[in-house]
This record gives C-alpha cells, sequence and structure tokens, in this order.
C-alpha cells in the first residue's frame, strides 16, 4: 500500500524518506517485507508525507490483501475493550485516530 501511493505521487523511496524523515534503507524495508510491526509513530510520519492518513494505509492494506480485521466478538475480549472499540467505530475516522493517539499516550504515561 505505501509503495503503490509512492508511486502514485511520482516519488522515490529518497523523496518518501526525506518527507517523513525516515531513512531510505527503512522505506525500502516496509515495502519488501509484508509482515513487519512499523510504529504507529513511524507510520504516521509515513502517512503524513504521502498526504493521507493511518488508518487509510491500514484499511487499504487490509482490503489489498482480503484480510478481515480481527473480530472482537469472542468470548476473551472483555466487555469493556468491546465497548471502546464499538464507540470507535461510531467517530468518524480523523476523530477516532485523534482518540486513539490520546489514548496510547495515556497508556503509555501509565506504564511508567
Amino acid at each position: 500500500e505505501i509503495s503503490r501511493r509512492r508511486r502514485e505521487q511520482k516519488l522515490t523511496q529518497e523523496d518518501l524518506a526525506e518527507l517523513s524523515d525516515l531513512s531510505v534503507n527503512f522505506i525500502s524495508r516496509v515495502e519488501r517485507t509484508k509482515d513487519q510491526n512499523i510504529s504507529i509513530q513511524k507510520l504516521d510520519s509515513i502517512a503524513k508525507a504521502l498526504n493521507t492518513t493511518t488508518p487509510d494505509i491500514i484499511n487499504n492494506a487490509y482490503r489489498a490483501k482480503k484480510i478481515k480485521p480481527e473480530k472482537i466478538h469472542d468470548n476473551n475480549t472483555p466487555v469493556f475493550m468491546k465497548k471502546v472499540i464499538n464507540e470507535l467505530r461510531k467517530l468518524p475516522e480523523p476523530k477516532a485516530e485523534r482518540v486513539c493517539k490520546s489514548l496510547i499516550t495515556l497508556l503509555k504515561e501509565m506504564n511508567n
């Protein structure tokens, strides 16, 4: 998905690396490797450089691979987590993204 968007915008890997403040090596590895863990911060940097959002990149990657996001209807997921996820789904994407970033920041602060 990242490679496709980059090419659509006629950017080289070097251009994207510079715009996202990441290394060319990292951009190359992200585009080559299908199942790589990328931090949200780095994915955010790439998304901004490509004039899109992180959720949009993720959603399009799922669609392209015909992968369905995990359902949260299993019995192992606590009810409060299901409620949070359902409320997030009701929000417009930009608001949901802001809420998620705030939650992540809060959780990191609580773990310190």
